[in-house]
């Protein structure tokens, strides 16, 4: 026992001897020594640090370091950062001096960016390409990628297809107006055609836009108006099995709110209205007044009914109701994301599921959107010269909103429901409650509820089914030689059920206390549409060298490009259900209204491109694709489309050695190509061929029945052919002091020639339309800025910010308009002009008025004070349109252009010991609207309700007004003019996010990777110069409302 007792002592004393002579050894370790570059020059404030340890210091002005150390020496790593150089790790092995090389990190130059049927480093790229990586996408609350790209790429512009509605898609386009028939980037995801609003953002790896012609030229007759190429994740060669989890919680609420004015507000303003437009009095029975002054101020708790004869023609109740309270609502959202990846040295792969579950903004209706993504990829060595590959993608959407009252032979959703189109109607006025006291909604003859819509109109649901398969084959058989083949296979399937019930807005019977229903006929209507789509891609890619490895360097590929679609589609709908809770086509009682149809469209086309450099230094590109369409007669189908684009990396001239230190590399682009749009309007997949108009149940009831009508067809112009696309560009890409500061910048000219319109006028004996040309054309100039800083401090702490800035205009060169109408376009128009009056301001008197210019042109009725005043600008003394030609335009002038100009978006950010901020705002540097309807003038009939913004209008107590005195009557103080034309420039800060990653030492031991939390924030703030009855993104108000969202989450990696 005492030697167990004696010998435990020992050990203790040999632990704390232990103990000490490592302290008393580390507190002797001190490692001095030099960091410099390849060029043996000191680097000044470089990072040194030890690995796992606190202990740090930074180089001096001559490179030097010392550091001194209290770690075990078995157990010390330096490492040793600077930005623009690569990060070393060294291990110390006792010596006193540590001096170290960096090596420049050219991982910029070096990325490997997505081009057309291939890849290529960064820094030999000819063409105005931007690349942008998956992470930008990564946990923001969206439901497609378009929402989480606005403002990140220069003149990538991105609209909402209905502003915030659940599951709402994406509009892209590429550097501004493409044709007057419109016209949209070509989207890839893994080099096929695919609608990019189905794909899982949290399965992508990397966007790569191809702007200009020579880079987009690969892809010939689809390609006239840029490219976006998405590449998917997939599994690594040698990676350990990784499990990613990852979900968001979000709440969201309309960005902005616009309310209509109150009980009181409503009486004053309607009266004042009334009496300017001829009446006299009030416009209301006195009664309304007095009980609505009652209820204003608190006499009354609820809403006033009383006997409706005594004014059965109007409103027989008083409320005070705020319409945008009673319609919209804050509500909840979650996302759900999860995948694996891995490989062994043979096989790759790469699998996800995904579910986004959006709930929508309306108060009282069932609005929401669910997406379902599942995403398999796999490949696999064969043997050292053969590739197999197959991928899997599927989405499912289930979505459903109300319906808006719509009928079963026009199945068109949202009528009625945007806080705009409802509330600029009489039975939005703030009088009307929602409800009567009984819970039975309240209304006024045909002028519907729609809080009642929402509650009660009947849904309208949307399931849609997309299968992805590809198969692919890869062989090497030679040093250099790449021999590439992928078929794809796509079914997508959408089906609709659209319910419109029979839903009861209830109005008091005048001279009674009942009230009686107004309802609309209840139908059902079924949609189908289901797309087959087919595409073979094959081709070779051959890489050598001449006069050895790296001088004359050559990539040469070539290829075949097939693909098809057909499209079905069938239509059934039926009125008048018999119970309405049971839509069913059996169970309605009216007229079957069906449709169908069957369409296809194929293109096919072989492609090449040539890749040289001289040594790194001077690049060369030539691209070339002969196309064929369907969509176009034999003999106008097939086209050839060439391209050419060259760079210089003046960088790497010896002449440019003495600017290294400052300016790193420097590189000039210019190229030209030709292009093809095969997309000519809404003219279907057969625009060539004429076409009879046929209506299965014609307007007129003969002989008991409703016969089918045939329409004789239009006229089609022998030589319908491809619109056509020229475009220059000229850029540059620049980084400077060692690659934290980057620049690039692009200008670029784009002719559209052709574009489809219509000819030239025809005598009226011809009794049918004139038909439609190619004989149009347009010029669009703009330019494009990208500017990023990169830095990290010795302390670790990491930051940036990046600002995007683009611009453009687009003029008309060509067009068929000899007596220059300013209703049409005219050779010199800038797309977008606003024509309209100038203004002086209102008159103040009714003598000023009358001693003013003759604007009976305008209104014919008598103006007077708190009217607006325009200028003569022909100097006739009347104020009108002229001849309404570029030659007598009257008294209007461009004053304004609606086009979006100097879009931009600022990212800015850090990290720094597991905490990590990012902030994004996105806007718009100039733009002009010039808005309209009630929602911006207050009354333009008696039937408005007008929102608070139109307040501040001209009576005698306030003649330094904004709007004119209100009258219906009276069009004229609504003309375009310079008095209301609006600033709609704004900047929103699109997202803020704010995260922290558990220490590694914490996660690691339950074998966890990385644990992140975070919260987020969308749309929380916006400045704008727009009067505050419009949203500034959306810009038409008759849209579902941007959402503001809060949201917070969890990142999980095993």
């Amino acid at each position: 026992m005492k030697k167990e007792k004696l010998f435990k002592w020992k050990g203790l004393l040999f632990a704390c001897m232990w103990i000490v002579s490592i302290g008393l050894f580390a507190q002797n370790i001190t490692v001095t020594g030099t960091v410099t570059d390849a060029n043996n020059e000191p680097v000044i404030g470089a990072t040194v640090r030890v690995k796992g340890s606190s202990s740090g210091t930074v180089t001096d002005l001559d490179g030097n370091y010392s550091i001194s150390l209290s770690t075990p020496p078995e157990d010390i790593v330096f490492i040793f950062t600077y930005v623009g150089y690569i990060t070393q790790e060294i291990r110390y092995e006792g010596q006193d001096r540590l001096d170290v090389q960096l090596e420049e990190d050219t991982q910029a130059l070096d990325e490997v960016v997505v081009v057309g049927y291939g890849t290529q480093r960064r820094v030999n790229l000819t063409g105005a390409v931007e690349s942008v990586s998956g992470s930008v996408l990564e946990n923001r609350p969206i439901t497609n990628i378009g929402q989480g790209l606005q403002g990140v790429v220069p003149n990538l512009n991105i609209t909402m297809n209905n502003g915030g509605a659940p599951g709402a898609s994406s509009n892209f386009n590429i550097r501004g107006t493409t044709s007057l028939n419109g016209g949209s980037p070509l989207v890839l995801v893994d080099n096929v055609q695919m609608d990019p609003n189905l794909v899982n953002p949290d399965d992508i790896e990397s966007i790569s836009v191809l702007k200009d012609a020579a880079s987009a030229a690969i892809y010939g007759a689809r390609a006239a108006y840029g490219v976006i190429l998405i590449t998917t994740k997939k599994g690594k060669i040698g990676q350990k099995p990784t499990i990613q989890f990852s979900t968001t919680a979000y709440w969201q609420q309309p960005a902005l709110s616009f309310h209509n004015v109150n009980s009181m507000e409503f009486l004053t303003m309607k009266d004042l209205a009334y009496q300017n437009s001829g009446g006299s009095g009030h416009y209301y029975h006195e009664a309304i007044y007095d009980y609505a002054e009652r209820y204003f101020n608190g006499t009354y708790d609820s809403p006033v009914f009383f006997d409706a004869s005594i004014d059965p023609y109007k409103y027989q109740y008083v409320g005070n109701t705020d319409w945008w309270n009673e319609l919209y609502k804050t509500s909840f959202s979650s996302i759900y994301n999860a995948s694996i990846n891995g490989g062994n040295d043979k096989t790759t792969y790469y699998a996800s599921l995904g579910m986004n579950d959006q709930g929508g903004i309306l108060k009282a209706a069932d609005d929401k959107y669910r997406k379902y993504n599942a995403n398999i990829n796999v490949s696999t060595n064969i043997t050292d010269w053969l590739n197999v590959s197959a991928k899997i993608m599927h989405t499912y959407t289930d979505e459903e909103h109300p319906t808006g009252g719509t009928t079963a032979m026009n199945p068109t959703a949202y009528s009625g429901l945007s806080a705009y189109s409802g509330m600029m109607k009489n039975d939005l006025s703030p009088l009307m409650p929602v409800k009567h006291p009984d819970g039975n909604y309240a209304g006024q003859g045909s002028y519907t509820n729609p809080v009642a819509i929402q509650a009660q109109g009947g849904n309208a649901i949307y399931k849609q089914n997309d299968l992805w398969m590809t198969g692919a084959v890869m062989l090497t058989p030679l040093k250099g030689l790449i021999i590439n083949a992928d078929y794809t296979w796509n079914y997508y399937g959408k089906a609709t059920s659209q319910h419109v019930r029979n839903f009861y807005d209830y109005t008091a019977v005048p001279g009674t206390e009942n009230y009686y229903p107004w309802t609309n006929p209840s139908s059902i209507t079924l949609t189908n549409d289901d797309d087959y789509y087919y595409a073979l891609n094959t081709f070779a890619e051959y890489s050598f060298s001449l006069a050895g490895e790296n001088t004359h360097n050559f990539k040469v590929m070539a290829g075949y490009n097939q693909e098809m679609k057909t499209t079905k589609y069938h239509f059934t709908g039926r009125k008048n259900l018999i119970d309405n809770n049971n839509p069913s086509i059996n169970l309605a009682t009216g007229e079957i209204a069906t449709s169908g149809s069957e369409s296809q469209w194929a293109i096919n086309g072989i492609f090449s491109r040539v890749n040289y450099d001289y040594k790194g230094r001077y690049l060369l590109e030539m691209n070339g694709r002969y196309d064929g369409s369907s969509k176009f007669a034999k003999g106008q189908r097939y086209q050839f489309f060439p391209s050419v684009s060259g760079a210089w990396r003046i960088s790497e001239e010896t002449f440019w050695e003495p600017l290294k230190n400052g300016w790193d590399n420097m590189k000039i682009r210019l190229s030209y190509g030709s292009l093809g749009n095969q997309v000519v309007g809404d003219l279907g997949n057969f625009p060539y061929l004429a076409s009879y108009g046929v209506n299965t149940q014609y307007g007129y009831l003969l002989n008991g029945s409703l016969p089918v009508a045939v329409s004789a067809p239009g006229l089609i112009s022998p030589s319908f052919t491809w619109e056509t696309v020229d475009q220059i560009d000229v850029g540059f890409d620049a980084s400077f002091l060692r690659n934290r500061l980057t620049a690039t910048f692009d200008w670029y000219r784009r002719n559209t020639k052709d574009m489809l319109t219509a000819g030239q006028a025809l005598p009226a004996v011809l009794g049918t339309s004139v038909p439609n040309e190619n004989a149009a054309d347009m010029k669009t100039l703009g330019w494009e800025l990208s500017l990023g800083w990169r830095d990290r401090l010795s302390s670790g702490f990491n930051y940036y910010i990046k600002g995007v800035l683009s611009d453009y205009q687009s003029t008309i060169t060509k067009f068929a308009n000899p007596t220059g109408l300013l209703s049409q376009y005219y050779v010199g128009r800038k797309v977008g002009e606003i024509w309209g009056y100038v203004s002086n301001g209102l008159y103040q008197t009714d003598a000023e008025a009358d001693a003013g210019h003759d604007q009976s042109y305008l209104y014919s009725g008598r103006w007077g004070a708190g009217d607006v005043k325009y200028e003569d600008l022909n100097g006739d003394g009347k104020i009108n349109i002229g001849s309404n030609t570029l030659s007598d335009p009257g008294d209007r002038k461009i004053i304004g252009n609606n086009t979006p100009r100097y879009a931009y978006g600022i990212t800015a950010g850090f990290d720094y010991k597991g905490m990590d901020f990012e902030m994004f705002w996105q806007g718009i540097g100039k733009r002009d609207y010039m808005p309209g309807g009630s929602s911006f003038w207050g009354f333009t009939s008696e039937w408005d309700t007008p929102l608070k913004t139109a307040l501040d209008y001209w009576t005698e107590d306030n003649k330094d007004a904004y709007f004119a005195r209100p009258n219906w009557n009276n069009g004229g103080n609504r003309q375009t003019s310079t008095r209301y034309l609006q600033d709609a420039s704004y900047i929103r800060l699109k997202n803020v996010t704010l995260g922290y990653s558990l220490p590694q030492s914490v996660v690691s031991q339950y074998k966890i990777q990385r644990v992140r939390f975070f919260i987020q924030g969308e749309n929380l703030l916006t400045f704008t110069s727009l009067i505050k009855s419009f949203d500034p993104e959306t810009i038409d108000n008759m849209v579902y409302p941007i959402s503001k969202k809060v949201s917070i989450g969890l990142n999980l990696t095993f």
